[in-house]
């Protein structure tokens, strides 16, 4: 006999294999976003970073993806969304030294710069992440809460 539990597991497993991986990608806003195969660039960005929404990948998307470049200053550049696997030679955060190119007519301005490139596997991966002593004030501040309020009791 087959148990509830096992039952559970397969669907679980076939479900999760099968279906489409979602990622975390910056909010459309009007003027400063393109988009192209469920990947967004933000542009003009004051601090590196930007509201997210949740999106599905296209099937043969399997990795989540996000990039943040300085480009000037106070300027950021965003791109996150779904991508390909082989289109990188990491999974994980790496800073990775670019050539940018901005060509208007009759000029050619050509620039270096460092790309933080953030690529994982697992459905919502990518979000920009909060500050980790902002967890750890939360924290400490929930103890002291907790502490005081059962010490009044």
């Amino acid at each position: 006999m087959i148990s509830a539990l096992s039952i559970f597991n397969y669907s679980y497993y076939y479900c999760y294999k099968y279906s489409p991986l979602s990622c975390m990608t910056c909010i459309n806003a009007q003027h400063d976003t393109t988009q192209l195969d469920k990947f967004r660039v933000r542009a003009r960005l004051t601090v590196p970073k930007c509201q997210m929404e949740p999106i599905i990948c296209d099937r043969d998307q399997d990795v989540c993806v996000t990039i943040t470049m300085h480009i000037g200053v106070d300027h950021y550049w965003i791109g996150s969304g779904c991508d390909k696997h082989e289109n990188f030679q990491h999974i994980a955060c790496e800073n990775v030294h670019t050539l940018t190119r901005n060509v208007q007519i009759g000029i050619v301005q050509e620039r270096r710069a460092l790309q933080r490139v953030c690529v994982c596997t697992t459905n919502l991966c990518n979000h920009i992440a909060i500050n980790q002593s902002s967890i750890l004030l939360i924290f400490i501040c929930a103890l002291i809460f907790f502490v005081y309020y059962n010490s009044a009791s």
